[in-house]
């Protein structure tokens, strides 16, 4: 039996500083941004949580792509951040170690994440076992999510204790170094079809490029190669969220927004995240 479900749910999507305030700062554009990029990640993380179970023999090759591209993704995120976004802000301060928090958090949930690649590399459709990705997914997701939360907070803490930092031309120069590490074929795809320009009412629909010709490339042409896989994305390639496609059991029903969830744990509100005000903290 047909049914289907939103990719917001089981685990939560992180409202940013910019829904409640506009993108009124720099730390607010910067923490805002940043939000928008994890809830990409939980997008993917949920589309596959939720799909897994239901993948045929026929499909599964494709999903198989989707689930390795989604982990790409992470990776290619935080090894970035390793190597380009936490160091630049700490020379820009002036304090060694001020990001060590993030990388333990990274080391928290690595091992899950390489069993999850293990898996994916090893797998064929004939032996693929949606049950065996749940077991792998739930060693080691909410502690994904809940760094990619802590994180927000994070970096709307530096607007506290540091408000001289350009955070804006650090963010200029990270992007920059993103862009030369990402997969035009897997990474930017998968980003793509995950990213809901409906969020939070729209506020975010102008991001990631702002322009047409970059949007194009990116909506039709970067996703030909494995055009297969993203039919199993949270989003349509015009940034719109979709349902995705589930077998349901005898008197199961599609869901709702709100609704109860019958496949897992009842669907949350997205993460707020407060800033935190308290002046020399140590982040």
């Amino acid at each position: 039996m047909a049914g289907s479900a939103w990719a917001d749910y089981p685990f939560p999507l992180i409202s940013t500083p910019a829904c409640d305030i506009g993108y009124t700062t720099q730390f607010v554009k910067s923490a805002s941004l940043m939000a928008l990029n994890h809830n990409i990640i939980i997008r993917g993380m949920n589309s596959v949580y939720l799909q897994c179970a239901h993948v045929t023999r026929a499909s599964a090759a494709d999903f198989i792509v989707y689930c390795q591209c989604w982990s790409e993704f992470v990776h290619n995120h935080h090894d970035c951040e390793e190597a380009s976004y936490f160091p630049l802000i700490e020379k820009a301060v002036g304090v060694a170690g001020l990001a060590d928090q993030n990388l333990e958090q990274h080391e928290a949930f690595m091992d899950g994440l390489l069993e999850f690649d293990r898996y994916m590399k090893l797998v064929t459709p004939a032996t693929y076992s949606g049950t065996a990705v749940l077991h792998i997914l739930d060693s080691f997701a909410a502690t994904l999510q809940l760094h990619l939360t802590d994180e927000i907070v994070w970096i709307q803490g530096l607007s506290q204790t540091y408000p001289e930092l350009d955070i804006a031309a650090i963010d200029l120069r990270h992007e920059a170094y993103v862009r030369s590490k990402v997969s035009k074929t897997r990474i930017i795809p998968f980003f793509w079809t995950n990213h809901d320009k409906t969020y939070e009412n729209g506020i975010h629909q102008w991001w990631p490029t702002g322009n047409a010709l970059r949007d194009w490339f990116m909506k039709y042409i970067c996703t030909m190669v494995h055009s297969g896989a993203w039919k199993f994305s949270s989003c349509s390639k015009g940034g719109r969220p979709k349902r995705l496609e589930i077998r349901r059991g005898r008197g199961e029903r599609d869901l709702e927004r709100g609704d109860a969830v019958e496949l897992g744990p009842k669907r949350p509100e997205a993460v707020r995240v407060i800033p935190h005000t308290k002046a020399g903290s140590e982040w």
